[in-house]
């Protein structure tokens, strides 16, 4: 059953170009997020072993993670946001060439929160933890692609910061962010 909507959605969105520019700005944290603690353990060569893998070895695999990318989103719409199947898509924006997950389902805040950190925690600070941990430069790169993928996922974040974890959300059609429906 969908909750009745209030009067006034309120819009929590910004492009797709303004989220790409905020990515952008995110790629020296995510950096630093694995290259402090994997330097101060391991020292930096083995990153830079890592950054000599030739890029056309490594595209197969970064294919690959920003599809598991999408998997996570959808997963967390099912799983936190309980989003039947029917409201979760996958897709290419072929305007923009940007892959999405999105949920036309209304989900809690907090479900939406979860449903946009998932990739970034399961592809990326979970793998810099563990090569962190084991000394794996491949692995830590991995991470910060990862990581550095999730950029637009935490412009979303910073877009939605002030909706309260209990409002329905509804994804926006074709902007990144979301609608609220209900406070």
């Amino acid at each position: 059953m969908i909750p009745e909507v209030d009067a006034a959605p309120l819009e929590r969105t910004m492009s797709v170009a303004h989220a790409n520019l905020l990515a952008l700005l995110w790629l020296p944290v995510a950096g630093a997020m694995v290259y402090f603690p994997f330097s101060a353990r391991w020292g930096p060569a083995p990153l830079a072993d890592a950054f000599a893998i030739p890029l056309i070895r490594s595209l197969p695999a970064v294919a690959a993670g920003i599809l598991v990318h999408e998997l996570c989103h959808a997963a967390g719409f099912r799983l936190a946001g309980r989003a039947p199947r029917s409201a979760v898509r996958i897709g290419l924006n072929r305007r923009t060439l940007t892959p999405f997950a999105s949920c036309s389902a209304p989900v809690t805040a907090a479900s939406y929160r979860i449903a946009t950190l998932l990739p970034a925690v399961a592809l990326g600070l979970m793998p810099a933890a563990l090569a962190v941990l084991i000394g794996s430069g491949p692995l830590a790169v991995w991470a910060f692609v990862m990581l550095a993928l999730a950029g637009g996922d935490v412009a979303l974040l910073w877009t939605i910061r002030s909706v309260p974890a209990r409002a329905l959300v509804v994804d926006h059609p074709s902007r990144v962010g979301c609608t609220v429906v209900r406070r």
